[in-house]
């Protein structure tokens, strides 16, 4: 009997019990700022007075290194986008915003107002989207340094994408003296994501078998490759010239061919006047006839050009296609995630 009422009455208070030590754990809360911490604060405030914002920022990213607080991070934040440094200023609020949370579920503890504070940083965030691209950089290995433009921005996998200027930017990776590097271009308000695998050691592709060729035998020259850049440019160019002078002479016939149709015209009229019939012996007829096949044959002779002309500005653009550079694209894998590689040999 004292068993059965000894149950109902635990199980009340455990549930009595249970939001009251909930409530007795409170959220995170920085520590009070140091002596030297609290001097730095000031000196920055008094910055943003004066309106020195770089100085101000400085000093808050000097204090982000020092505490990793959320505060630090929010201020930074802030003031590089009054700077409109936009892809730092991306950077330290989407920081901020990993670590508190939002108003309706904070991380740590925060003051009161914080919602409208963090409604500005979230509007400033979004303008300063705008301006910049981000890259999420993916590495097929943990613990790798990630660097875009030749600059440290964490160690894979990386928390969050790396905002950057528009444009073309160079990302990389390296680890236990591997590394491995890839163009990237974003624009701004854009977003793309750059797999890059690291090659594990030893791990080389076996060569592939080949025929053996005339050029491999001792003594023996190797065959000038047909995609050879030389070749390529002394094909085109070869056409491409030829295709202009044949131009030259297209231009210049059609000029003597309108010449001697003016002759033949004048001479014709002068016939019609002085004879009624033409016969060979009279000057005007034997006028007539010379200038009638020197226009004939000026005439047939523009035609060709022009159309020699056209074959050779043809046959220029086909040689600069067909011997461009081959392109051939390598394609490794990352669990479920492809990566891909684009290089240009000739």
């Amino acid at each position: 009997m004292r068993r059965s009422l000894h149950s109902p009455i635990t199980v009340v208070l455990l549930l009595l019990l249970c939001p009251a030590v909930a409530e007795a754990e409170p959220l995170p809360r920085r520590p009070p700022p140091t002596g030297p911490e609290q001097e730095m604060l000031d000196e920055a405030k008094r910055l943003v007075d004066q309106g020195r914002i770089a100085d101000a920022r400085d000093i808050h990213l000097t204090l982000w290194r020092l505490t990793r607080s959320a505060s630090d991070a929010f201020r930074v934040g802030m003031l590089s986008f009054r700077l409109r440094e936009f892809p730092m200023a991306a950077e330290f609020l989407s920081i901020y915003f990993d670590m508190v949370g939002t108003p309706d579920a904070p991380k740590i503890w925060v003051p009161p107002g914080f919602k409208e504070g963090y409604e500005l940083a979230r509007a400033n965030f979004a303008e300063a989207r705008r301006h910049i691209g981000a890259i999420e950089v993916r590495v097929s290995e943990p613990g790798a340094a990630v660097l875009v433009d030749g600059r440290q921005v964490g160690v894979s996998p990386l928390p969050r994408p790396v905002y950057v200027a528009p444009g073309q930017h160079r990302v990389s990776a390296q680890l236990a003296g591997r590394q491995v590097e890839v163009p990237a271009a974003v624009d701004a308000g854009g977003e793309r994501t750059v797999w890059l695998v690291l090659q594990r050691a030893g791990a080389e592709a076996p060569a592939r078998p080949r025929a053996s060729k005339a050029g491999d035998l001792p003594g023996a020259a190797r065959p000038r490759s047909a995609r050879d850049p030389a070749l390529r440019w002394w094909t085109v160019g070869g056409l491409a010239a030829t295709s202009v002078a044949l131009g030259v002479v297209g231009v210049a016939s059609v000029a003597e061919a309108n010449g001697a149709a003016g002759e033949r015209d004048a001479a014709f009229a002068r016939a019609r006047w002085e004879v009624f019939r033409c016969r060979p012996g009279l000057p005007a007829c034997d006028a007539y006839a010379e200038a009638d096949g020197r226009a004939r044959t000026f005439t047939a002779l523009s035609v060709g050009a022009f159309i020699g002309a056209g074959l050779a500005a043809g046959g220029a653009v086909a040689a600069g296609f067909l011997l461009a550079p081959e392109a051939t694209v390598r394609v490794g894998a990352v669990g479920t995630a492809p990566g891909a590689a684009l290089s240009l040999a000739w």
